[in-house]
């Protein structure tokens, strides 16, 4: 017999298991309940979510050691290089693992990696865990206890603190991150509130909503019955143009505003910023052109960088700096932002141009940057590195400059990565 509170279940999304309030709340088109599947099926914040999350994976991730105050070297001899710059686990390859890992962060607050050691204690492997059955528990000595009940057997599952790597968005206890679909829930409800209207009101033809009214009085089985003659007949696309009869004295007269009255059109623009304004995002990245012009565009792609995606590149950086290189005092990892000029060549080669020519990179770092061969190797058959001297360093920025992608081997260096990881 069943208790009074059993809450039915619904399974849903293939391996997803939501209570019926959860269901309710997502086919609620004007709900206060936002759930971060709703948010999923909102244009515009899926469109800011693919952004950060394709662009932070696009950039590459190394694991460097530093040699002193003022030099370091990529730490590609040590066992945790091979996980966090090219294959974080058997199924994964580094681009959809970060890809994963900030949809996590920007749909449920936080992303969560389990760390699976080796004979040798080292780890090999990190594992995603589902954000969404994650409980976190802060005990007395500060430490904390992940509580984890796994999507597909519900089996709950504790892990320690020294076990998990926790990734978390914004956090105003320093434990528990904010969701944010939560903090952001009028922005989408407003968003999808818009895209639902626009999807009826084309479903109907594009035709607004009408009365039919007569002077005869008229019973109300009779009134049901012209409502669902009207309806079946003339609404919806595929019976677009009929003809409609009326008799008996019946009028049609329309009560619906049109788009243009209702200001659909300036309601979907600030929707669309109210939601940019969440993930602090340029309006001109989800393809809102209005106020974009070509003298501001190049500002605004600086805007991108520092505002909105620097943020999130430290938050992964720091958390695993905390909680993978553990006592690694010497070992820091870092993204590549260069990564973000790899499509504009000609920003780049007039960057190369003024280190080259200011003296803070040689030739040789160049080509390395460009996965070109040394230079060396091809005027003097000898490796090494060029001396550069004042008098042949144009020469050497012009042969810096018409080198092309197209001289690089077919397996390109890590900070060159493509989209693969």
């Amino acid at each position: 017999m069943a208790t009074e509170s059993a809450v039915p279940e619904v399974r849903w999304l293939e391996e997803r298991t939501s209570r019926w309030d959860d269901l309710v709340a997502i086919a609620s088109h004007g709900g206060d309940r936002v759930t971060p599947e709703v948010a999923m099926r909102t244009g515009v914040w899926m469109a800011c979510a693919r952004i950060v999350a394709e662009t932070v994976a696009s950039l590459p991730l190394h694991l460097y050691r530093k040699i002193d105050d003022h030099s370091n070297e990529r730490a590609s001899n040590h066992p945790l290089y091979r996980v966090l710059s090219k294959r974080p686990n058997s199924w994964q390859t580094r681009y959809e693992w970060v890809e994963q890992m900030c949809l996590h962060m920007g749909f449920f607050g936080a992303s969560y990696q389990l760390k699976v050691r080796g004979a040798r204690g080292f780890i090999e492997e990190l594992h995603p865990l589902d954000p969404s059955g994650m409980e976190i528990q802060q005990e007395s000595d500060h430490r904390l206890t992940y509580i984890y009940r796994e999507p597909n057997t519900g089996r709950q599952v504790v892990y320690r603190d020294d076990q998990v790597m926790r990734i978390p968005w914004l956090c105003f206890d320093g434990v528990t991150p904010a969701k944010p679909t939560d903090l952001g829930k009028d922005a989408i409800g407003l968003a999808r509130s818009l895209e639902q209207y626009a999807a009826t009101f084309y479903k109907n033809n594009a035709q607004p909503g009408v009365v039919l009214h007569t002077e005869q009085a008229l019973p109300r089985e009779v009134r049901e019955q012209l409502r669902e003659q009207w309806n079946s007949r003339h609404r919806g696309p595929s019976k677009a143009g009929e003809v409609a009869v009326l008799s008996n004295g019946l009028k049609v007269d329309t009560v619906s505003a049109t788009n243009q009255e209702s200001q659909l059109a300036e309601l979907w623009l600030q929707a669309l910023l109210a939601v940019c304004r969440v993930w602090r995002m340029p309006p001109h990245m989800v393809q809102e052109l209005g106020r974009a012009t070509w003298g501001n565009l190049a500002s605004e792609m600086v805007s991108f960088e520092k505002f909105t995606i620097a943020p999130w590149l430290r938050r992964i950086e720091g958390a695993i700096e905390r909680d993978i290189l553990v006592d690694e005092d010497d070992l820091y990892a870092e993204f590549l932002v260069e990564g973000l000029l790899r499509s504009d060549i000609t920003t780049r080669y007039q960057a190369y141009e003024v280190a080259l020519r200011t003296g803070w990179m040689t030739v040789e770092e160049v080509r390395r940057r460009e996965n070109l061969g040394p230079l060396a190797t091809a005027k003097n058959d000898s490796p090494g590195e060029v001396e550069d001297t004042p008098g042949d360093m144009g020469e050497d920025v012009q042969e810096v400059q018409a080198g092309t992608s197209e001289d690089a081997p077919a397996d390109a260096e890590d900070d060159v990565e493509d989209s693969n990881g």
